[in-house]
């Protein structure tokens, strides 16, 4: 009934940035998409993921004082349903100084990430974050046949099934 997405505005000799923006579905039409505005204008926010509950949003982004290039945030869906709490960002279990891209967060709250930041196979590998219960995460790298020495990122499940997809620049 929702969908939220990256949307990425260039002019012919500027980039304009990028937005995450969502959509929300009355019978067989789609709403005008609107930008959910957690983060300035200057800033980017890509790579939308939505927790199972619809609550908690993960996102990609280099806002100032994160752990390196892009890092990834959450922010919590307000009481009014529209309205989202401030970026946080989810620490150096899961950051790096290198780019961690492309969160994809399962029912049980496992968060699958790609970074170039930590030690892999290839460029970009697929990670594995299962949270704690002291708000910790215990982060394991896919290895193969999931990761080779091209990049693998973009992962995803379908629901309550330990099958799914993932993007890869394998020849």
């Amino acid at each position: 009934s929702e969908v939220y997405f990256t949307r990425c505005e260039a002019g012919k000799r500027e980039k304009k940035g990028c937005v995450i923006m969502y959509s929300t579905r009355s019978g067989d039409e789609w709403s005008k998409p609107q930008n959910i505005e957690i983060l300035p204008d200057s800033l980017v926010a890509a790579h939308p993921a939505l927790s199972a509950d619809g609550l908690t949003l993960y996102f990609v982004s280099e806002m100032p004082g994160g752990s390196g290039q892009k890092d990834i945030y959450s922010t919590t869906r307000g009481g009014d349903n529209t309205s989202w709490s401030e970026p946080r960002n989810l620490g150096p279990d899961i950051n790096t100084p290198g780019n961690e891209l492309f969160p994809f967060v399962r029912e049980d709250g496992t968060l699958y990430f790609a970074s170039d930041g930590r030690i892999g196979m290839g460029g970009l590998d697929i990670f594995k974050a299962v949270p704690q219960p002291d708000g910790s995460w215990v982060v394991t790298n896919m290895k193969s046949p999931i990761n080779g020495p091209a990049d693998d990122f973009g992962i995803s499940f379908e629901k309550e099934n330990e099958r799914g997809m993932f993007s890869s620049t394998r020849k």
